[in-house]
Formats: structure tokens, C-alpha cells, sequence
């Protein structure tokens, strides 16, 4: 969980399905003996009501996990729910990643590791792991994943009970990463910006803050205002979608839009649930070049091919954007070097790289990189992340 700890090279996953989710919300509630819509009895600072931005971004099984989680912890969910969309895009995250973190919610798992450094101790998912759906306590299962950070953040962490405070919370959210910030992520304050605008109403939030997330909020539930949106948010989000494939195979089928080439639907669909204020769903933006188009349209950065983008940013590959052959996201800068995550590369969601972009076709993209586009709101313009 802490970012100074852990490589950035954690390992990707599908999301978890929506079938999957419901059935994990059936058990839960079947556990808790309550209706997991209604989680937090009648208390409206225990479980706000999810905002149409909550809605819009957490699957609702997933959604409900977090509501039922703070009910048991006496946690405020919004923040839970945060953490998760920060850590994995609400998403499964499967596999151990290279630091020992694992599992939905980036806990410490193997000792002796970067994430839990003491081969003696235990470590933080052995302390205070939680089954909570009866099925034996299993870190890549979502419901033992949230309850389980939970229980951290209220046992050891320090976080306030439902309904305490913005800057309580805020520093819960930097124990958990190990820092408030650093070089990767102004972690804390991405954290507690996206609670607010999932319903986190703690006591004395900034007034910046909540205006930011009252501006997003609201019944239309249309696109993120652009001050939502964090280039880390858009990487760690196409991260939980590595290994995505085709189904059925060869199809062009994928949940990121219509049966057709589905490389800029990804990025589309990524870039929509970092809090891009993307409108019409991923279809408008099924050919690559619409994703240069829309950000020059839209206040974003168009950087040149010789510039350094910055993680969160669109690679875009061809002679230009009525040429336009692949789109897909920048994960990682280094060295001159750079690791993109691409939909629809080999039919699937995969990582290529690293390679210099000059030499990108050598890795096996379709064409040199024309441009960089980056997303309205993401920052001032590219920049290097040190490798």
C-alpha cells in the first residue's frame, strides 16, 4: 500500500464481473442479515448514499462491499471505497505483486518483503485478515480484501469512526500509503477528494475540496469534472484491466464498447472513469484519432512525439490524426523509455514495453508515435516519472 514500497510494476488483472460482485453482495448479505442498500441503519452520516460519481465508477456489487464494510468497522465507506478506486480501480488486482502487497486493496502479504520489510513478523493481512463471506479469508476475494482494510484502518491505522473528521481521515489515507505524498502520487489528497465525491461528508473538509466535488456531484450522472481526474488514477485503473480479453475470442467484444477494434474504446473507457469528462459513453470514440480530437477540443495537452508525456497520457501511434492507426496509455516514463498499457494488442488488454517511443513499431506497435494527448485536468504537462 505504501507507493515508496511498493514497485509500480504491481501486477494487473480483469476486473471482477458484475455477476460475481452480485452474488459476493447475496452472501454478505445473507451474513449481515440486512439489505445491503440500506447498510448503516438509519444513520445518514454512517452510510451516505452513493453519489451518481460512486455510481458511476464502482461496480454496485462493489459498492455494496464497501457500504456493509463500514457498517461493520464503523468506518465511513466513501472512504473505503476510495482507497479501492486508488489502489485498483475497484477491480480484482489478482496475483502478488512485486513489492508483496496484494489483492484488491494493496494490503502487505509476504513477509520479508518491501511492503512487509521484518521476515519475523507478521504481516498485515496474517494480523487482521477478515472472511467475511464464510468462505475462508482469501485476499484476492473483494469482500475479505475490504473488510479486511477496514479493520486496518480502524484498528491500527488510526481512522475515525463514521462521521469523524476530513483531516483524520486524511491522515489515516497517508499511514496507509506510508506517505501523504511523494514523486508517483499526491496520494492523501487524491484519496480524500474522491471520497468526498463518493458522499464522504466528515467534518471540516477544505472548502476547495468540497466545492470541487459538490460541482460533480448531482442527479445527471454525467462525467467527472475535469478537477477529479489524476494521470495515477487513469494508470491504476487500466492496470486492473491487464489480461482483459476478446470474448468470444477473435470477436472484437469487450465490455469497453461495440464489437469493433477497441483500442481507443479502451482508452475512452479508462479515461471516463478516472473522472475525463468524456460524454455519449465509449462509442464516439472508437476510432484512435478521436482521442487527439477530443482533447484538443476540450482544453487538454496535445505534446509532440520528441516530448516526455506523463503517466495517464494517450500514446498515439500512425502518421497523424486522420492516419491515426493505435492509441494507448502511458504507464510508465523512464530513462527515455516508455511502458504503455494497450487494449486490443494481440486481443487483449496487455503491457508492452519498455521501448523508446521512437522505436515503438520494434515492440510491435502499428505505427511510429505521431503525439501525446493528455486528458483536460490531469497537470501542466508532461513529465518524467524516474525509473
Amino acid at each position: 500500500m505504501s507507493a515508496r514500497l511498493r514497485s509500480p510494476w504491481a501486477l494487473g488483472g480483469a476486473s471482477v464481473g458484475l455477476a460475481l460482485l452480485a452474488a459476493l453482495a447475496g452472501t454478505l448479505m445473507a451474513l449481515l442479515g440486512a439489505d445491503l442498500s440500506c447498510v448503516g441503519g438509519g444513520g445518514g452520516t454512517l452510510s451516505p448514499a452513493p453519489s451518481s460519481s460512486a455510481l458511476r465508477e464502482i461496480p454496485p456489487g462493489r459498492v455494496a462491499i464497501y457500504r456493509a464494510a463500514g457498517r461493520r468497522f464503523d468506518i465511513d465507506w466513501p472512504f473505503l471505497a476510495s482507497i479501492g478506486t486508488q489502489e485498483c480501480g475497484s477491480g480484482n488486482c489478482p496475483g502478488v505483486n512485486p513489492s508483496g502487497c496484494a489483492g484488491p486493496m494493496e494490503i502487505a502479504y509476504v513477509r520479508g518483503s518491501a511492503c512487509s520489510p521484518d521476515p519475523a513478523a507478521p504481516t498485515l493481512w496474517e494480523r487482521f485478515k477478515v472472511d467475511a463471506d464464510g468462505g475462508g479469508a482469501d485476499i484476492f476475494d473483494p469482500a475479505d480484501a475490504v473488510f479486511t482494510a477496514a479493520r486496518i484502518f480502524r484498528q491500527d491505522l488510526g481512522a475515525p469512526p463514521a462521521g469523524g473528521s476530513y483531516s483524520g481521515y486524511r491522515e489515516a489515507a497517508c499511514r496507509y500509503y506510508g506517505a501523504c505524498a511523494d514523486a508517483a502520487a499526491n496520494y492523501a489528497d487524491e484519496v480524500m477528494a474522491r471520497a468526498v465525491r463518493y458522499g464522504f461528508r466528515g467534518g471540516r473538509a477544505p472548502a476547495s475540496t468540497a466545492q470541487q466535488a459538490g460541482a460533480q456531484q448531482g442527479p445527471s450522472c454525467e462525467g467527472s469534472a475535469v478537477g477529479g481526474t489524476s494521470g495515477r488514477a487513469i494508470v491504476r485503473i487500466a492496470e486492473g484491466q491487464l489480461g482483459t480479453a476478446e470474448s468470444p475470442p477473435g470477436s472484437n467484444c469487450t465490455r469497453y464498447g461495440p464489437c469493433e477494434k477497441w483500442c481507443a474504446l479502451f482508452v475512452a473507457w479508462v479515461w471516463e472513469r478516472a473522472g475525463v469528462p468524456l460524454r455519449g459513453g465509449t462509442s464516439p470514440y472508437a476510432y484512435s484519432g478521436s482521442i487527439y480530437t477530443w482533447t484538443k477540443a476540450h482544453g487538454g495537452r496535445i505534446l509532440p512525439p520528441s516530448a516526455t508525456p506523463a503517466p495517464g497520457d494517450a500514446a498515439l501511434f500512425g502518421l497523424g490524426p486522420g492516419a491515426s492507426e493505435h492509441v494507448a496509455i502511458v504507464e510508465r516514463v523512464f530513462g527515455g523509455s516508455i511502458v504503455t498499457i494497450d487494449g486490443n494488442y494481440a486481443d487483449l488488454v496487455a503491457r508492452v514495453g519498455p521501448y523508446p517511443p521512437s522505436l515503438a513499431v520494434v515492440d510491435g506497435e502499428p505505427g511510429p508515435i505521431y503525439a501525446y494527448a493528455q486528458p483536460p485536468g490531469v497537470g501542466t504537462g508532461g513529465g518524467s516519472v524516474s525509473g
